[in-house]
Formats: C-alpha cells, structure tokens, sequence
C-alpha cells in the first residue's frame, strides 16, 4: 500500500513539472478514477447485499422472524400516520391510478334494460319472429341464438295438464312445497302469508285464478325438474338452468306483465295459450328493433337471450276448457 502512495505521489509531481491544465488531468486521471469508484461500488454492495440476503432467507424461512417483521412494520406505519396517511394507498387496488384517457376506455357497466348499441344492427331488420321444427341445438345456436334472434319452436313436445301438475307439485319432493319462492304474483293469497303449499290446495276450490313464481333456491330449482322437464333440444353439454318460472292462468283474463329474466332462455308452453312479448332493450327501443308480439300454443316453445330482448307474457281469451300453464329457465350462457 505505501508503494502505491509513493507511486502516485511521484506521478502528481511529474504532472506539476509538465504543468497539465486541469481539463487535461482530468482527461489523464479518468480510467484511475473510474477503477477507484468501482472499488467502491463493490466495496458497498458486497456490505448492502449481504444483510439484505440474510434478511430475506430469515423472511422466507423462519416463521417467528416473518411474523416479526410484519409486527414491526405496522407498528412502525402506524407511527407515520400523523406526519403521513398511507391509507388511500392501502386501500386502493392500484398505487399508480389511471390517466382520465385511459379511465374512459373503460366499458359501461349495462343496466338490465341496457345492451350496447351494435347489437341494434341484429334486428333492426327483423320482422317477425323465426319458426323451426325438428331442431338440434348447435343449429339453434349457430343460425338464430349468436346473431340474437329469437325462435319459435313448434315441436317442443312437452305437455301437462292441471290435475297432473297439482299432483306432481303436492306429492313431490317436499324441498319444492317447503321453500320460499321469488317473484311471485297470485290473486289466491296475500303476498305476505304466500305459502306455496297452502296456494296449490286452494286452485281447485277457485274459479278464475292465476300463479306465478319463480324458483330460486338451489335444492327448490332441482326439486322442479321432476314437473319442468328440458326440451329435447336441451343440449346434455350445456349446464343445467340455475332458476325455472312457472306460470298459471285459469279463466282470468292477465295484462301484459314482464318477467326479468337473464342468460339464455327456454320458454314451453305445456297446456293452453299465453301472449308474450319481446322487446328490444335501450337504445334498440328508439324506433330501431320492432317490439314481437306472439302466441304459444301447447307443446310450443321459445328459445332467445336476454342480451337484446325483455320478455312479458300475458293472457287476454282464457281457453274455456284448458288452464294455461307454461315454463321459463334461466340458463347461464357463454358462447
């Protein structure tokens, strides 16, 4: 070490006689400089790296140390809330927010009356709605369900008739009877005693009544598969409905009422007759896509998906001789 002092003060005084300007020492002086500082650098991250590794062996492989730290630090968080509040940024899902720019290119949240404005383009040239028979459900999917249109199928083939849906319901399984059913609307009980069970036993002894509910519960919806039987075009990959409408109506005339429904929906009609309605949602509704009316006949069904389409049903000349009885399921859908 004293020889390399001697050596460089041997070379500054051979600089001093060549009188070198201080921009040309510099220039003399720099690959020296330049290995002193890289001395140091190491010198630094050798003493830096080392405690940070033994911190982080202690970190990931002892449990006391862990939990330790963690203790430590929000003891120590809690005593920079005076000088500093961190909180918003504990809270917030993202330390650097998003440029007001970038914000606006975040799609809406639709509302369930709402769908975007390209799907107008499905059916504003749609007239009536399509009828089919004898179907398979990638035909369905592939000619009406990706381009939202609804269809009519006509064999549907599900028939049942009121004193054997009344028995199925009374003498099924009691999960049905026993379980609390959603919107429901009935003029054979006060809506808040509505008891299942107890509305069923009075259809018989009623004239002109009508029932609506909707499964909603889980062991309910499979306790409902024993009367609402899948249509034959009901695919064995598709997932099975997470909620089933039933609708009834016997001697009463019943207004146009819209039912919210979501996903990719299977209406059959099983006795008599309802009118139903498709309406496009907003803003398909602005004299773009006309409203559907039609009527379902025992052993028809409709299929469509709830993206573009609200659905009421009603019952304007009850069958004298038939009470009309029909389905709706509710299947969550992804293309």
């Amino acid at each position: 070490m004293a020889s390399v002092e001697r050596e460089l003060t041997h070379f500054a005084e051979q600089c001093r006689k060549q009188r070198f300007s201080e921009a040309e020492m510099r220039s003399i002086c720099q690959p020296l400089a330049w290995h002193v500082r890289l001395g140091q650098l190491r010198w630094w991250t050798q003493w830096l790296l080392l405690p940070g590794l033994l911190v982080y062996l202690l970190w990931s492989y002892c449990d006391t140390c862990a939990w330790t730290a963690s203790a430590l630090g929000r003891l120590l968080l809690i005593q920079l809330l005076p000088y500093w509040n961190w909180t918003p940024y504990y809270n917030a899902k993202c330390l650097i927010e998003r440029g007001a720019a970038e914000q606006r290119l975040k799609p809406k949240i639709l509302g369930k009356h709402e769908t975007l404005w390209e799907n107008c383009a499905l059916c504003e040239q749609l007239e009536r709605i399509p009828i089919a028979s004898n179907v398979s459900y990638s035909l369905l999917e592939a000619q009406y369900l990706e381009r939202g249109l609804p269809v009519i199928v006509t064999d549907c083939q599900q028939h049942l008739e009121l004193d054997d849906l009344l028995l199925q319901l009374l003498d099924g399984p009691p999960e049905l009877l026993a379980s609390e059913p959603c919107d429901v609307s009935s003029n054979l009980m006060l809506r808040q005693l509505f008891n299942l069970d107890a509305a069923l036993q009075k259809i018989p002894a009623t004239a002109a009544w009508h029932l609506q509910f909707r499964n909603c519960e889980s062991s309910a919806v499979k306790a409902s598969r024993l009367y609402a039987g899948k249509p034959y075009y009901y695919p064995l990959h598709l997932e099975p409905y997470y909620s089933s409408w039933l609708l009834m109506a016997h001697q009463q005339q019943r207004p146009l009422t819209e039912i919210h429904v979501r996903g990719l929906i299977f209406v059959q009609q099983l006795s008599g007759h309802f009118e139903w309605r498709l309406r496009p949602k907003q803003p398909c509704d602005e004299g773009i896509c006309p409203n559907l009316s039609l009527r379902l006949t025992a052993g028809e069904g409709l299929v469509y998906a709830t993206d573009l389409w609200r659905l009421s049903y009603g019952l304007q000349q009850p069958n004298v001789s038939h009470s009309s009885i029909a389905t709706v399921f509710e299947v969550n859908w992804q293309l």
